[in-house]
């Protein structure tokens, strides 16, 4: 019983060894691709009727959150929490990020 327990603790902890984290403003992501290169931030911040969430990083770099991060990011945005900037823990999958949490900083 105590290897089980030990493997199902090893298995938790090298899943965490693979998040990552970035900081950064909530966009509208459907926005950003209309925009194409227009000024994006200025233009893309989300509302409540927003659907599609990325997050732009001080770099200027823009990440697609996946649908746990969308819904996770809408609550935030309704609960009018969209000024202050976010950090976004989880994976990397192609351009879009597995979200496991959204805290505001």
């Amino acid at each position: 019983m105590k290897a089980f327990q030990f493997l199902i603790l090893f298995s938790l902890a090298s899943a965490l060894c693979f998040a990552e984290s970035w900081t950064g403003k909530l966009v509208d992501a459907n926005c950003l691709e209309q925009s194409q290169g227009q000024n994006k931030a200025a233009s893309c911040t989300p509302t409540a009727k927003t659907a599609s969430f990325g997050l732009e990083t001080g770099d200027g770099k823009v990440f697609r959150l996946d649908a746990a991060g969308n819904a996770k990011a809408a609550a935030m945005v309704k609960s009018g929490k969209t000024d202050a900037a976010v950090t976004i823990s989880g994976a990397m999958n192609g351009e879009t990020v597995k979200v496991d949490s959204i805290s505001q900083q």
